[in-house]
């Protein structure tokens, strides 16, 4: 299945709910560290959750359960709700749209635009779920990207 046809599938029924919380996942290692490979779980107020993890480079990983995309065996994990400040002043907004956006990957001397950004537009502003080096990043945008590709050929 595409990253397109997922996206409408885990998202189809979620335009205009409403976005009451998230949770991130922090890993013990001789103390609790953030651990962004697993999902960030968005929580809406029809009480159903979207998961969203990049668990490889370019590979958009969506679930609207608990599920995880790999076995944690026997790490000691455990979910942080709404942990970043920014990403915060989403929470009350209505889904208004989502999509991919584009990141550039360098090679040698050539430039490839990859769809490895989930954008989704609420409206108190958007929250972008990007490949942070096969992880997710996070990030508060006050409007929806005019040009979602940062790669100029």
């Amino acid at each position: 299945m595409s990253k397109v046809e997922a996206i409408k599938e885990v998202f189809g029924e979620f335009m205009g709910a409403t976005l009451v919380g998230y949770s991130t996942s922090e890993i013990f290692f001789e103390q609790w560290e953030p651990w962004n490979d697993l999902p960030i779980r968005l929580a809406f107020d029809n009480g159903q959750i979207i998961a969203v993890v990049w668990s490889r480079f370019d590979d958009l990983w969506l679930s609207n359960d608990l599920s995880l995309p790999f076995d944690i065996g026997d790490s000691k994990v455990r979910w942080v709700e709404n942990a970043f400040e920014e990403v915060n002043r989403l929470i009350g907004g209505a889904i208004l749209s989502v999509s991919l956006g584009q990141s550039c990957l360098e090679l040698e001397d050539r430039k490839i635009s990859l769809d490895t950004r989930l954008i989704i537009e609420t409206d108190q502003g958007v929250m972008d779920i990007f490949n942070a080096l096969d992880e997710n990043g996070y990030a508060y945008l006050p409007a929806r990207p005019q040009n979602l590709t940062e790669c100029v050929p």
